[in-house]
């Protein structure tokens, strides 16, 4: 992975706000979006409203869950919503509810393994200012349970790669549990006693990150460190990206060897989506007070491809076919990878006829002082 740019100030680029596919409306605060593989878009809202639109645009369902929709875990019939206390699972093509089951404490993460589901929840003590008690639930995909763990520890991150399904953790254990198996679970420690809070998937495996700006991978060996808390890590095709609470970003190889890095406004939400001529696309949003402004770089030399201020993004998903943000005000707002790289063909072809205007205007008056110089 190639610098994207060669600092914070690089080219503007296409207006995003003009290539967009499609804009739509969930009347509430977007707080999780989702698009599978038939570019399906699945939204959910910080009151409990769920709305899925197909591949062309149309509405196909909207439903009203219990609470806050944290996170989604997409099977081959049911799309499972983390609701504030509950797990609801939602039959992915008409929105009916099959079952929904109670935790202890707010369910924050949902994902599929191995044909069954594992929950995370968490309880939050404000008297504390932190997490006290966190627990990892498995069921089956009737809603009934299986087993439950519960811990001290929060699982920041739930990763399923090749065989293995682990959650990172917070204090005091920090570290890796492996969630493969049934309990007792198999823990490993991280590479230093600060705790874990976020993590990515790539082709190569799992990297986490650390609350002291460690980044390492599955079998613990550190991809680099980092000056601040790793808010947010995404694994791109070649390399990763990971950015502090303080609003750097900085883009390395997969061994770690930097590449880039940009300070800026604090980010909401980063991802991967589109590639161009095999260069992969990195997505980035930066709070603007109410606003946010998003940008798409190009992973090589390119530069800044596209930029565009919109209300304040909560939440991002992508393939390699379609783009998703979630907003403040509601919006879920859709880019086509082909309409998309047309879009940016278009950009690009507009500023060569000014630029051969201007050439020929220059060549115009070297002719009028060459002929101005014969005449005299």
């Amino acid at each position: 992975m190639r610098p994207p740019y060669g600092g914070p100030s690089g080219a503007g680029g296409m207006d995003l706000n003009s290539a967009t596919w499609m804009v739509r409306s969930l009347d509430e605060a977007v707080s999780a979006v989702l698009v599978d593989d038939e570019a399906t878009v699945f939204a959910g809202g910080w009151n409990g409203r769920v709305a899925c639109w197909d591949a062309e645009g149309n509405s196909r369902w909207t439903v009203q869950t219990e609470d806050r929709i944290g996170a989604f875990a997409l099977g081959k019939e049911l799309l499972v919503a983390a609701s504030g206390l509950h797990l609801v699972a939602l039959e992915r093509t008409t929105g009916k509810q099959r079952w929904s089951v109670a935790l202890e404490g707010s369910a924050d993460a949902v994902s599929w393994w191995e044909g069954d589901l594992l929950a995370v929840s968490s309880v939050y003590d404000i008297e504390h200012n932190d997490f006290i008690e966190s627990a990892i639930w498995r069921f089956t995909e009737e809603g009934e349970q299986v087993w439950i763990e519960r811990m001290d520890e929060r699982p920041w991150a739930l990763l399923a790669s090749g065989e293995h399904l682990v959650a990172g953790l917070g204090r005091p254990r920090c570290g890796v549990l492996d969630l493969s198996g049934g309990p007792p679970f198999t823990h490993t420690k991280a590479p230093t006693s600060s705790p874990t809070t976020v993590g990515s998937v790539s082709s190569t495996g799992v990297l986490f990150g650390q609350a002291d700006g460690t980044v390492y991978a599955l079998d613990g060996a550190v991809r680099s460190t980092e000056a601040g808390s790793i808010e947010h890590l995404t694994c791109m095709v070649k390399g990763y990206v990971a950015t502090s609470d303080a609003g750097q970003t900085v883009g390395r190889t997969d061994d770690g060897t930097l590449c880039w890095e940009s300070k800026g406004n604090p980010v909401s939400a980063q991802m991967e989506a589109f590639a161009q001529d095999g260069v992969s696309m990195f997505w980035i949003a930066r709070d603007q007070g109410q606003n946010s402004q998003l940008e798409v770089w190009g992973t090589d030399r390119t530069g800044r491809l596209a930029r565009g201020n919109m209300s304040r993004v909560l939440a991002m998903d992508g393939t390699s076919e379609r783009a998703v943000v979630g907003c403040e005000d509601g919006s879920v707002v859709v880019w086509d990878r082909g309409m998309m790289l047309r879009r940016l063909q278009q950009t690009s072809s507009v500023a060569e006829p000014e630029t051969d205007t201007r050439a020929s205007a220059l060549q115009a008056k070297l002719r009028a002082l060459r002929q101005t110089s014969l005449d005299d």
